[in-house]
């Protein structure tokens, strides 16, 4: 870690302003690489709430308005068929974006016909209560591009930030090579110390349960 290097580095100052001038680089490099740490878990974290979130979401429209919305047109169906097939529940491997379009449109559907499915017996909030349903679906796909997006940008960056960090140890090698020649005992522990610096690597996503995208079917 490079944390080493600045820990090896702070312990064994030097006063020549070059050497002085890499050294903050590497700690603001370092500093930088931990927030960057900090949003990708941040990225993983909202990623994997707002899937548990639609999953969620998903089981309860399928299992409750969609439901009572999909019967109630049946019921209009035995006189109107043309409206019983504007309502079909989807499937329940639908991926997240054709779900959204299916529901989206039923949600249309029933504005258009609301007072004709009022009379067969549908609740009078199903319709608001389907509205707010698409927009938290909605919000759980931003959400989850948002995370995405987070996490994307945080790696590209810390790959950056680890170039400059092996840059850095690399102009602290020359300096302290120089300095500590006459100090065998030193040397080894400032090789100890460098060898223990790599590239950082951003962490894989820590799942602790199904995350589906948004293309995938839901869990």
């Amino acid at each position: 870690m490079a944390a080493s290097v600045r820990t090896f580095s702070r312990a064994h100052p030097s006063s020549d302003p070059g050497y002085l001038l890499v050294l903050d680089r590497l700690d603001g490099t370092i500093t930088r690489i931990q927030e960057l740490a900090k949003q990708q878990e941040g990225g993983y974290a909202a990623r994997h709430s707002a899937a548990v979130r639609r999953n969620e979401l998903r089981r309860r429209l399928q299992m409750g308005l969609l439901k009572h919305l999909v019967t109630t047109a049946e019921d209009i169906g035995s006189d109107i068929a043309a409206v019983r097939e504007m309502f079909r529940i989807p499937d329940w491997n639908a991926t997240h974006i054709a779900f959204r379009t299916s529901i989206s449109e039923m949600l249309n559907q029933a504005r258009a016909h609301h007072q004709l499915l009022l009379r067969h017996g549908l609740s009078a909030t199903l319709v608001n209560e389907l509205d707010v349903a698409v927009k938290e679906f909605d919000a759980s796909l931003q959400e989850t591009d948002d995370g995405k997006q987070s996490h994307v940008a945080a790696r590209a960056e810390m790959k950056t930030l680890g170039r400059e960090i092996m840059r850095l140890v690399g102009m602290l090698d020359g300096f302290n090579r120089s300095r500590f020649h006459r100090d065998p005992e030193l040397i080894v522990a400032w090789k100890s110390a460098k060898h223990m610096v790599a590239e950082p690597q951003p962490k894989e996503a820590r799942q602790t349960g199904p995350m589906a995208s948004d293309l995938e079917p839901a869990a």
